[in-house]
């Protein structure tokens, strides 16, 4: 996979060609690691078809996700998902006191 496939943004992508770039980083550290999928399904606690199916881009479940993040030990890099960066200070007081629930305005 080339440097290009790694280091990309998703704002114009598809759930189903961000699936795919994810399964290919997915095999290349797998790769790295010099693991089988049948190694990683082991340490993961995950079968071999699961781990088969998300490196082709045909997804998975969060939690299978994530078990194969932490076997791979890039768990941490899910840290910022769905963090709220705070941009101004409107941002920051909103963070220190969050919404609990979302509005029924349209």
């Amino acid at each position: 996979m080339n440097d290009y496939i790694m280091n990309i943004r998703f704002d114009f992508y598809t759930p189903s060609e961000i699936s795919q770039i994810l399964g290919e980083r997915l095999k290349t550290q797998r790769l790295a690691l010099n693991l089988t999928q049948a190694a990683l399904a082991d340490k993961a606690g995950t079968g071999i078809s699961t781990v088969a199916r998300i490196e082709s881009g045909q997804g998975g479940t969060l939690d299978n996700i994530i078990r194969l993040a932490m076997a791979l030990g890039m768990v941490n890099h899910f840290s910022e998902l769905f963090d709220v960066v705070p941009t101004n200070i409107e941002d920051v007081i909103a963070k220190q006191n969050p919404r609990l629930r979302a509005s029924n305005k349209s």
